[in-house]
């Protein structure tokens, strides 16, 4: 058997690693000159060793996937990790710092009101029976019609609980509570609950980088993996399929795993065309869009925790709390429309106003000493930070993306049960290549 995988993220690479394993002859075509796709750790241009995550950065304690992955690679979790609780204690808004306390002085409803609105989603995601399937939910259509700013509407937040529910849809979804269907919701909280009633929800940055982790399955794949040569055209049939690349070689193979971000996947010719509901759902499944600006500086002049703001920035904390030395950085992460209106200017500019945020946030003046900003919204192979399914796509696109086209399969976040994780890249990777191992009937 011979498969061709396109894309060299965690997707790619753990499913080229399972078929590999199991005798089957993989290549393994990656457009850039690096692998790991939104993975990708940013060394320079920081000093004293420290380092920052300019995408993916968490693996939750419920992760056995990536919790597994990085035992054989021999990476670990990097200090206590953060529960998710933290994100809304702590407020910048009308020129001043609102610390825990503070926070139920300014709203002493503010807990009740944001209980509430949890309150909705988990009794929406009792009614999943299977997190892989929310399609399948008895009222599906009703709740995937519905976002969570309607939601939220019917909650009638007083503001600091309005902001922070919003904060909590840009900084989750990469989206506007508008673009998140409720059904989408409710489904990542199946699934948290599925494993999370034991673990808790605790996460953890990994020590010494994440692009050790994308590294260490590069190598894996070995000659088996082609950088800078991207997927052109892909001609196919019920068994049978060819690849064309961006080299001008043409690649014969039973099945192809399409395991790059959906925009890029747009870009590619099939011959003949998709089914018309597996074009569209790749052409317009939603990706939320993420800015992540990092700022060092010589000293730590900043408490520790994240803050959320009403500045652009939306929501600041520091990467590198578990690092050692004086040296630290702060992280500005802004999603959804905040994210899009930083992507707007150009790096220099970004820096420029997160630098003011800073300094009005935290109050001090020290200038930085490096930063970078990205903006994955920008970044022409990914469009995107991560998939968010919008209202009504659920139920239109979560099925048809999960199921093999002949001999086509995809594979990452999107396709996954875990969307929007690490942990749901290696799982659909995982899945196609048991699909393909089993000789699953194409179709």
């Amino acid at each position: 058997m011979r498969v061709v995988v396109v894309g060299a993220g965690l997707a790619g690479l753990r499913a080229s690693s399972r078929l590999a394993d199991a005798g089957v002859a993989v290549t393994v075509l990656e457009g850039l000159r690096r692998v790991g796709g939104r993975v990708r750790t940013m060394r320079t241009p920081f000093v004293g060793g420290q380092y920052v995550e300019s995408g993916a950065e968490w693996v939750d304690a419920d992760h056995p996937r990536m919790l597994e992955l990085l035992d054989r690679c021999d990476a670990t979790l990097q200090g206590d990790g953060a529960d998710w609780t933290t994100v809304r204690r702590m407020l910048f808004r009308d020129g001043r710092l609102f610390r825990p306390g503070e926070l139920r002085e300014l709203e002493p409803s503010l807990d009740a009101d944001l209980g509430r609105y949890e309150g909705v989603i988990e009794e929406i995601a009792a009614g999943i029976a299977d997190p892989s399937r929310p399609d399948l939910h008895p009222e599906a259509a009703l709740h995937d019609a519905r976002s969570l700013a309607d939601l939220a509407a019917e909650m009638e937040f007083g503001p600091v609980a309005g902001l922070f529910a919003r904060r909590n849809s840009q900084g989750e979804f990469a989206a506007e509570q508008s673009q998140v269907s409720l059904l989408f919701v409710a489904q990542q909280r199946a699934v948290g609950a599925l494993l999370g009633s034991v673990t808790g929800h605790h996460s953890y940055r990994v020590e010494g980088g994440l692009d050790q982790v994308a590294a260490y399955l590069a190598a894996e794949a070995g000659p088996r993996l082609s950088q800078g040569e991207a997927a052109v055209a892909v001609s196919w049939t019920q068994d049978h399929v060819e690849v064309t690349t961006s080299t001008g070689r043409t690649i014969n193979a039973d099945h192809v795993v399409l395991a790059c971000a959906l925009p890029a996947l747009r870009r590619i010719r099939f011959t003949p065309a998709l089914p018309p509901e597996l074009a569209r759902a790749i052409d317009e499944l939603g990706y939320g869009t993420v800015t992540k600006t990092a700022v060092q500086y010589a000293r730590r002049g900043w408490p520790h925790g994240f803050v959320n703001t009403t500045h652009g920035s939306q929501r600041m904390y520091e990467p590198t709390v578990d690092q050692p030395g004086e040296l630290g950085v702060l992280m500005s992460y802004a999603g959804g429309a905040g994210g899009l209106e930083l992507a707007a200017h150009d790096e220099a500019e970004r820096i420029r106003r997160v630098v003011a945020d800073q300094h009005d946030l935290y109050g001090f003046d020290d200038e930085p000493i490096g930063a970078f900003s990205r903006a994955w919204s920008n970044e022409a192979n990914f469009g995107g930070s991560y998939a968010v399914y919008q209202p009504g796509q659920v139920t239109r696109f979560w099925d048809v993306l999960r199921r093999p086209c002949g001999p086509i399969r995809l594979a990452g976040e999107h396709v996954a049960t875990w969307t929007g994780y690490m942990e749901g890249a290696l799982e659909s990777g995982d899945r196609v290549s048991d699909e393909i191992l089993a000789g699953r009937t194409p179709g």
